[in-house]
């Protein structure tokens, strides 16, 4: 039985069923991060920055996106997911996927449509605002 929430991704035509991250996942997901960021250059003004930069960011995003397959297929592990991740998809297609996971596991936060905004806006200009403590009701 799995509590993890999963939907259908689709891309260029293609779709794929992905997992929300569990807890242990997302704790190794950052872990992983860490461990990527040391191995970045220290120097930006280095040539190879920006190369090892845009590497970093795809191992990491089909790193998320393996960990996401794995909670549909445990019989491969996350190593081997991440690899066939990294040499099946298309750049585009894993910065994709990695939004999609993200946003699945409630990683980033979701923006408020516009309506909701203004009705929030709405509410505030019509309640009116005072600087005196309100009495108590007798």
């Amino acid at each position: 039985m799995s509590f993890l929430k999963s939907e259908p991704f689709t891309y260029n035509g293609s779709t794929i069923q992905l997992f929300e991250l569990s807890g242990l996942q997302r704790i190794e997901h950052l872990q992983y991060l860490a461990k990527e960021d040391k191995s970045l250059p220290k120097d930006e003004g280095d040539e190879d920055y920006l190369t090892a930069r845009v590497s970093s960011n795809l191992r990491v995003g089909a790193r998320l996106i393996a960990m996401s397959l794995w909670q549909g297929d445990t019989s491969k592990d996350v190593d081997s997911l991440h690899h066939e991740v990294l040499s099946g998809w298309p750049p585009g297609m894993i910065g994709a996927g990695e939004l999609f996971v993200k946003t699945l596991s409630d990683m980033i936060p979701v923006p408020e449509p516009e309506n909701e905004v203004e009705n929030a806006d709405t509410v505030a200009e019509e309640e009116p605002i005072s600087a005196e403590k309100p009495l108590p009701v007798s």
